[in-house]
């Protein structure tokens, strides 16, 4: 596999210091102070994070009610206003402070002090099945070679035609795979193995980061879909309308299967406009 080692991580920097209320500072453009654990978790599950308080308690809590329990969870936090850092505190989740970096870098940030073999990495709006964990666990175990699985996602809120649409998606991304063994992940569920995440150059601050990253990897890795497997996740992108999710649905299909539009001018507008939508100042 041809991935340069030298990534986004050497850029973190870190800094002697008490871990204090303030959390665990990390930017790509400043330094860190990280508490250091006795023990190291299986599971590092990474929450990226701006002003999350009306989702996260409930995702916080879908993850105390797992049958494993051999996790930690990091909160990748860019600078909220709200209650998000308070919640995450009362759950005992540790905190990343970063500065307005975006949601991909954000994730990055977090893997670079993860303690876990591997990582999991999901959104503020998401829910577990009691078992997910317990599942990506014994796959992982029972196949030294996985170096990452996703899964399909379920909007539980979300109208019937987004539902119906998530699911047309699903099957079609699942079909791109056992044709053209390309796996295209959602970070809304993307466990991978930490040594193989720490080997790349992470996520790169793009719109479609999460499966240009995976498709990427799965050229020399084995990472797979599990069917048997699921992931909640709110239907709040619907909220924009049919034609406003759609706009989005259409670039991701573009980018996901039709390889020559990957470059186009059209795509390269749409991931300015998502990474608008979705970044800390436009929110501010």
């Amino acid at each position: 596999m041809n991935i340069s080692p030298v990534s986004a991580f050497s850029r973190v920097e870190t800094r002697g210091g008490q871990l204090g209320d303030e959390g665990e500072a990390s930017s790509f453009s400043g330094s860190s102070s990280i508490g250091v654990g006795l023990t190291s978790p299986l599971f590092s599950i990474i929450v990226p994070t701006y002003n999350e308080e009306r989702f996260l308690p409930a995702l916080l809590e879908s993850i105390e009610k797992q049958t494993f329990q051999d996790y930690e969870v990091i909160i990748a936090d860019d600078c909220s206003t709200d209650m998000t850092q308070n919640i995450a505190r009362a759950y005992g989740a540790r905190i990343v402070n970063n500065n307005g970096i975006g949601e991909y870098p954000s994730r990055n940030a977090a893997a670079t002090v993860a303690r876990g073999s591997i990582l999991v990495f999901t959104g503020a709006d998401t829910l577990m099945p009691r078992t997910l964990l317990s599942s990506a666990a014994a796959k992982f175990e029972k196949d030294p070679k996985l170096a990452g699985i996703y899964c399909p996602t379920y909007p539980y809120d979300a109208p019937l035609w987004a539902k119906i649409e998530f699911a047309m998606f699903h099957v079609l991304n699942t079909l791109i795979y056992w044709i053209a063994k390309e796996a295209n992940a959602s970070t809304a569920f993307f466990a991978i193995r930490t040594e193989m995440f720490r080997k790349t150059r992470g996520f790169q601050n793009t719109c479609f980061g999460d499966s240009t990253f995976t498709r990427q990897l799965s050229k020399g890795l084995r990472i797979r879909p599990c069917l048997d497997l699921v992931i909640f996740v709110s239907g709040r992108r619907t909220k924009m309308g049919m034609a406003g999710f759609n706009r989005h649905h259409i670039g991701l299909v573009m980018n996901v299967i039709f390889k020559p539009f990957r470059g186009s001018r059209w795509l390269r507008a749409e991931n300015e406009h998502r990474n608008k939508i979705h970044s800390r100042a436009s929110q501010s």
